[in-house]
């Protein structure tokens, strides 16, 4: 049998990250980073600052600034947090991170939700102040109990992983549930994680796929990517390969990297899309050059069994170095895979420029096989998994032992990957 086999590996080894590892970025101070619109900044449109946010919204900053400057010294609260962005920011102006805190707190104190939401994200990552996630809590209960699905959702994880607040997965829940009411995508996908984690929730896969759904609509990656594997694996019913491929490859377009790798294995497999040697490999490609360690070791093992590209060694070793740098932090067994590999390419690689002999890529005392592009493509749900990889991340991760067989559907439903950040 060869070392390592396109076939035997499955997406439930690239499920994404649980609560543990969640960083929210879905309100961030950049105003240069969300759209420019009154209600996405949480302004009141109309009155004598409909000006200002005319022209902050047409991109003139500075004639924003003249506009709305006085009304803030007036005490206008929506002034306030608009200065205050502006301030932040350095548009229209020199950056003055100081008055914009204040402009902050001043609107904040007025009962300004957003102007809290963002007093309590300053806090929260320790931005031009001191990390303090109490006093960020503190400023995200005040945006909450103005229903604020943001802020709603960031104690929902701050109760979830008792992160200043005391750990309350029903109080955590409670709060998703608001949020994900409200129709933010945020609020729907970390309701989602909570269903499919049994967090405050009794896990449900088909609650998980529900929530997931109404997010992955609104073009939330985490979402699209975590409802195709659900999908494929028919974890919530009967598997839907075509779904699973559609909204995988939606999440490609959202740039999430492990949705690149599960889009080569359904290709390798012909899984929801034409089977495709050439195309897995592509997708492998893509996924190692963005990053991914679980695509640099695929794509090694492609490139080193020739299949769908041309055979390279020593660009399979190139990338099976990248894969072996990249897993500090992984289970030990993925570890040993990936560095099995890249000392087996070098080995190969030192037999071919003193031999010249042509050499295959084989387990060490196992007789020749099959190249992979010869060998039936296999459902993803159905290839064995002999280093399961789904799980929980904390702190300090620790890895998990391998699970026994009719375990499978279960593990495969913990989540890997954090949360855009």
């Amino acid at each position: 049998m060869r070392l390592s086999t396109l076939s035997h590996v499955r997406p439930a080894r690239l499920f994404t990250a649980a609560l543990a590892a969640i960083t929210l970025s879905i309100l961030p101070v950049s105003m240069t980073a969300m759209a420019q619109s009154a209600s996405q900044a949480g302004l009141v449109s109309g009155g004598t600052l409909q000006p200002a946010i005319d022209a902050w919204q047409s991109g003139d900053y500075r004639r924003a600034r003249i506009i709305a400057e006085p009304l803030a010294d007036a005490g206008d609260p929506d002034a306030q947090y608009l200065v205050g962005m502006m301030y932040h920011e350095g548009l229209g102006g020199p950056v003055d991170q100081p008055g914009a805190r204040v402009l902050y707190v001043k609107a904040a104190m007025a009962g300004h939700a957003y102007a809290q939401y963002t007093l309590g994200e300053l806090a929260y990552h320790g931005r031009g102040v001191e990390q303090d996630f109490q006093r960020a809590a503190g400023w995200y209960n005040k945006a909450a109990q103005s229903n604020h699905a943001l802020a709603m959702v960031r104690m929902c994880y701050m109760y979830a992983e008792g992160q200043g607040l005391p750990r309350d997965p029903d109080r955590a829940a409670e709060l998703c549930d608001r949020a994900a009411n409200t129709g933010e995508r945020a609020g729907q996908y970390h309701l989602g994680l909570l269903y499919l984690t049994g967090t405050g929730k009794p896990l449900s896969y088909q609650n998980a796929a529900n929530w997931f759904e109404k997010a992955a609509r609104q073009g939330d990656g985490d979402s699209q990517y975590n409802l195709a594997l659900i999908l494929e694996g028919g974890l919530a019913g009967e598997a839907q390969p075509e779904q699973a491929a559609y909204w995988m490859q939606e999440a490609t377009k959202n740039g999430v990297l492990p949705a690149f790798t599960s889009m080569g294995l359904l290709a390798y497999n012909g899984r929801g899309v034409p089977q495709s040697d050439r195309a897995a490999a592509d997708w492998f490609r893509q996924a190692a050059e963005a990053g991914d360690p679980e695509g640099q070791f695929l794509y090694a093992v492609a490139l080193a069994e020739g299949t769908g590209t041309s055979r390279d060694l020593d660009l399979a070793y190139s990338w099976a170095q990248r894969a072996v740098a990249a897993s500090q932090g992984e289970p030990e067994e993925i570890q040993a895979e990936r560095i099995g590999l890249r000392d087996q390419l070098q080995e190969m690689i030192y037999t071919r420029q003193n031999s010249g002999a042509p050499t295959q890529i084989l387990a060490r005392n196992d007789p020749p096989a099959q190249s992979v592009a010869t060998q039936p493509a296999q459902p993803l749900s159905q290839t064995p998994a002999p280093q399961q990889r789904a799980s929980l991340r904390n702190p300090e991760p620790e890895p998990e032992p391998e699970p026994e067989i009719e375990e499978e559907k279960e593990e495969a439903s913990k989540p890997r990957r954090t949360l855009r950040d």
